[in-house]
């Protein structure tokens, strides 16, 4: 795969979770992080298996990658769950570029399990995104801004989403590899709709959207699963290290939209936060 693939499949996932980002925020103020999870990956589950089958069916077999994906799914969830309840409980200008810096947190891994030394841009980039980190969680919110359910929740749950994304994007090259993007796909929203109807057993309620919320979900869905997909196939012959820190400028059309759409505004130390983090993931990108 090329390098402008690589490019294009990148900047199409961050095109697609940054729009699905803004969207699900709108509606976890209505009905809560946890309902609107659901059902985005009820969505995606519905949209991708029977591509996974129809396309990659013949290729499956008895192999401990399904138990990994399983795995891999369930912290995606969890990333995601934080991610949901940092839109809902805090400012989405502040939240989503903590949440989008996961490609320090792959680099990372790479550097100590995969021997990857990186070279002085890439070293440089993952300096900027944690300073970027930094500035955000330390700064005060603008106070032109709608009122926040609890800014320090929302912070917080940016921070484990965080963490999470940057194990599982880079993990996911090996089921990727093994059993083809789509099933790799399908699996993980199949696993986090059974936990999610696990949790709901256990107490959590999860109810039937309103009727003017059902195109919203919809929608999210539908962007997210093909964002995930453009990813996996992205990496399935192309460069982790590059789809997957193009990818995290999803932030960057999350912002744009809070700005535009909500307006939303930073303070000072936050432009300089965001401005890190973009910089960060741009100079990983060039590694």
């Amino acid at each position: 795969m090329t390098a402008a693939s690589d490019l294009a499949f990148g900047l199409t996932t961050a095109a697609g979770y940054g729009t699905g980002d803004f969207l699900a925020r709108q509606a976890s103020h209505r009905i809560g992080h946890l309902s609107v999870l659901f059902y985005m990956e009820l969505i995606g589950m519905v949209i991708l298996l029977p591509v996974a089958v129809w396309f990659e069916s013949s290729r499956w077999e008895a192999t401990t990658m399904w138990l990994w994906l399983v795995v891999l799914g369930s912290i995606n969830l969890v990333a995601s769950l934080f991610l949901y309840k940092s839109f809902e409980y805090g400012v989405l200008s502040v939240v989503s570029p903590l949440a989008s810096s996961y490609p320090a947190v792959t680099a990372t891994l790479a550097i100590v399990f995969l021997g990857d030394r990186p070279g002085g841009l890439a070293s440089l980039g993952i300096v900027a995104v944690l300073s970027g980190i930094m500035w955000l969680s330390r700064s005060r919110v603008h106070p032109a801004n709608p009122a926040a359910k609890d800014p320090r929740v929302g912070i917080v749950s940016a921070f484990v989403a965080f963490a999470g994304y940057g194990v599982f994007y880079f993990a996911l090259k090996y089921p990727v590899v093994e059993l083809g993007p789509v099933t790799s796909a399908a699996v993980s929203r199949l696993v986090g709709v059974m936990i999610l109807l696990a949790v709901a057993v256990g107490g959590r309620s999860i109810g039937r959207p309103p009727r003017g919320l059902v195109s919203s979900l919809l929608a999210i869905g539908v962007v997210d699963s093909l964002a995930f997909l453009a990813y996996n196939v992205g990496i399935h012959g192309g460069s982790v290290a590059v789809v997957g820190t193009l990818s995290g400028l999803f932030s960057a059309v999350t912002v744009g939209l809070a700005v535009a759409i909500l307006r939303e505004r930073l303070t000072w130390p936050q432009y300089a936060g965001v401005a890190a983090i973009f910089v960060g993931v741009a100079l990983l990108a060039i590694r």
